[in-house]
This record gives structure tokens, sequence and C-alpha cells, in this order.
């Protein structure tokens, strides 16, 4: 007997006929698994918490939920192959969140350690620029002890503490619907 595609599958199917050139069923067999044109049941796996995306807001969450209830299951979905994949930025880090997150994160080996020496604010125009002093700055953009890190290095760092609290990661996973 032929298996009906879901509802899911026909949307999706029916917007892939809209493109003539494409054999549908050949197009449709390799973006959906098999499973997902049949009604069988799919293996489940139940958390309590599932947060989506694994980067610093996302294992922060992860992180203070463990710490507040060790009995809780928390998984971390991240899209990308692993965690800091999609993380490119450098930053000029503010320990204060990390401070209260995990007070002793100085003596666990945090990718943290190149302090802040100076501050420049410059206004950029086509051919030259020009230096705003410090004292006329709000505080906000003052760098005092402050860091100078990798974010995709300190979201890994991050994804190994929460994985030492119990939390389990699952890169290469891109949620695309709540259940």
């Amino acid at each position: 007997k032929k298996q009906e595609p879901s509802t899911g599958s026909r949307i999706m199917l029916r917007t892939i006929r809209h493109c003539r050139s494409l054999d549908t069923r050949a197009v449709a067999s390799r973006i959906f698994p098999k499973a997902y044109f049949s009604d069988e049941p799919r293996e489940a796996m139940e958390y309590d918490v599932v947060t989506v995306g694994g980067g610093p807001a996302g294992l922060s969450a992860a992180i203070r939920l463990k710490q507040l209830n060790p009995d809780l299951s928390v998984c971390v979905l991240e899209k990308g192959s692993e965690l800091g994949a999609h993380v490119l930025s450098g930053n000029v880090f503010e320990t204060r969140g990390l401070d209260e997150l995990l007070p002793d994160w100085r003596e666990m080996d945090a990718p943290i350690s190149t302090k802040v020496t100076d501050d420049a604010f410059l206004y950029l125009t086509e051919s030259s620029s020009l230096q705003i002093p410090n004292m006329l700055l709000p505080p906000q953009l003052h760098n005092d002890g402050n860091y100078i890190i990798s974010l995709s290095q300190l979201v890994r760092w991050m994804g190994d503490q929460a994985e030492e609290l119990g939390v389990e990661i699952y890169p290469g996973f891109a949620a695309s619907e709540v259940l």
C-alpha cells in the first residue's frame, strides 16, 4: 500500500511542484526523510526544558536552570555543526553577567584573559578621523575592567560548563516547529 504524505508534506510538495524543472518526488525524497511522509510514530525524547540556540543566551539559560534545579532535564539544540560555529564575533566583554552565572570562572580556565588597556573613540570621515576625549563619553563606553575575547571560544567553553552540569547539547539540529 502506498502511503500518503502528511499535510505538512503535501504543502511542501505543492511548493516544490511550482518549480517546473524539478522531479518533485526525487527532490522531496532528498529533502524529507521517509518518516516525514508517514504517519508512523517517530522516536521522541522528553525534556523539562528545551532551549533553541546554543549561543551565550541559550547556554546561560540552560546553566542557570540546572543550577537552580539539578533534577530538571535540560536540552540545548544548536543548528550549527558545533557550538560557536555561527558566533563569529570578537567582543569587548563585561564580566558582570558571567560573575553572577559562574562566580569562579577565573579558576575554571575560561577563554577570557586579555584585559582592555586603552580606550579610543573615533569619529570617522571619508579622509580622516577625530578622537573624542574619553571624559566626554558616557560611562557605558568606558571599558575599564573589561576583556577582549573571541565570543565563539566563550560559547564553546560555556557549552563544556553546561555539559558538566548535565545539560544535553545537540549541535547540528535546527528546530523547525514546536510540537
